[in-house]
């Protein structure tokens, strides 16, 4: 993936995609541990968990289903994908300059 991204993007603009990766695999974590029913006592999960609540702090609680693991599929789910699309654009733009 790295290497992908040098390709694509260089300097700040890769930075920023690479940070960008980071909080989505931590949120995808967090939707991955939470639908297979991972053990919330880990110090993994948990770790995971908080990290997740507080990218997602502004998602967190928006669709209110029947189901937890849908909640958190949708909640944290569209905070991944605003994440990614707000981090290309900010790259994109970075990558004009």
């Amino acid at each position: 993936m790295a290497e992908a991204l040098r390709r694509r993007y260089s300097g700040l603009a890769a930075v920023i995609m690479l940070i960008v990766g980071v909080i989505v695999l931590i949120l995808v974590l967090h939707i991955l541990f939470v639908l297979i029913g991972a053990n919330p006592g880990n110090s993994i999960v948990s770790t995971d968990a908080t990290w997740a609540r507080h990218l997602a702090a502004w998602f967190d609680g928006l669709f209110t289903t029947s189901s937890a693991k849908w909640n958190t599929l949708l909640d944290y789910g569209l905070a991944a994908v605003v994440y990614l699309a707000v981090g290309r654009l900010l790259a994109g733009l970075v990558e004009r300059v």
